[in-house]
C-alpha cells in the first residue's frame, strides 16, 4: 500500500467516526472552531492529526 492509499483508507475511517459522533451530538473540541453550525464533528488540527497517525499505522510494516 502507498501513502496515497493509506490516506484514502484513513479518510473512509475518520468519516465513519464522524458519521458516529454527529449521530450523538458530540463535537471534538478544537482551537480551530469559529463556531459556524457546518462544522465537521472532527475539525482542524485535531482532523489532521488522526489522519496522519492512522496513515502511519496503515504504513507500518506488517500491518496488512
Amino acid at each position: 500500500m502507498n501513502e496515497e492509499q493509506a490516506r484514502e483508507i484513513a479518510i473512509q475511517i475518520l468519516d465513519e467516526f464522524e458519521d458516529m459522533l454527529a449521530g450523538k451530538g458530540i463535537k471534538i473540541p478544537s482551537n480551530d472552531r469559529e463556531g459556524r453550525e457546518e462544522e465537521a464533528c472532527i475539525y482542524g488540527c485535531e482532523y489532521y492529526e488522526l489522519e496522519d497517525a492512522i496513515v502511519d499505522i496503515l504504513l507500518t510494516p506488517g500491518v496488512p
